[in-house]
């Protein structure tokens, strides 16, 4: 898997810091864009950070891991790989850990993969058209793509993925997310955690050992505003 940030809209603490005094029609030009970003988010008006527009790049991600990742679908923009165009007969694919520790588990999936990959070069060579021996190729395909996300929608987005309870594959790829709006701005980040850091508790039948770590994070926030 690979994620790296292609674009992005410039300072865009500024423009949500203009968008909030151009709603609240006060000369207030003296407060900080850091305040207005508290203010915006702990008083619930998130729609001005839909202003805000991040384009990753992302290579090498399971199809399985993909069909999850479109589900986003407001503020958010996809540009993938396409299986019609592209001979897929050398395509790597995932390998799920719970497998990959298992020997004989490992073997049969393997070998499910090769077949499918003899099949698909079988059906091309006779004639087949690539989007319909595509049929035969597993979930576990690699694609790549393109996701153009607002910040609105990154908050919505890694309050669902980056929870414990996410599958594991998509959850690795919005830490990885995380991690370069760490470079991006460190005010922006800040608040990319699961979605028990905003509510202030879970909403899981069984929480995860990790829920007082970021209910405690929530207050180390709001402290360090």
């Amino acid at each position: 898997m690979k994620v790296s940030l292609i674009s992005h809209t410039p300072d865009p603490l500024s423009i949500f810091a203009q968008s909030a005094r151009i709603t609240r029609s006060k000369g207030e030009d003296w407060k900080s864009d850091l305040y207005y970003f508290k203010l915006l988010y702990q008083s619930g008006h998130h729609s001005v950070f839909e202003h805000a527009m991040f384009s990753f790049l992302i290579e090498d991600i399971s199809r399985a891991c993909s069909h999850q990742l479109v589900r986003f679908r407001i503020g958010t923009s996809f540009t993938q790989r396409s299986q019609r165009y592209t001979e897929e007969s050398d395509f790597s694919y995932t390998c799920p850990p719970s497998i990959a520790k298992n020997a004989d588990a490992l073997k049969s999936y393997s070998a499910l993969v090769d077949q499918a990959r003899a099949s698909y070069e079988d059906l091309v060579s006779k004639g087949i058209p690539k989007e319909d021996a595509r049929f035969v190729l597993p979930n576990a395909t690699h694609t790549s793509l393109v996701m153009s996300m607002n910040y609105r929608e990154l908050i919505h987005a890694c309050s669902l993925r980056l929870c414990t309870k996410s599958q594991w594959e998509i959850q690795e790829l919005f830490w990885r997310v995380r991690k370069i709006m760490e470079k991006v701005d460190p005010v922006l980040v800040s608040i990319l955690y699961p979605r028990c850091f905003h509510d202030r508790y879970c909403k899981e039948a069984h929480p995860c050992r990790l829920e007082k770590y970021f209910l405690d994070k929530y207050t180390s926030w709001r402290a360090s505003l």
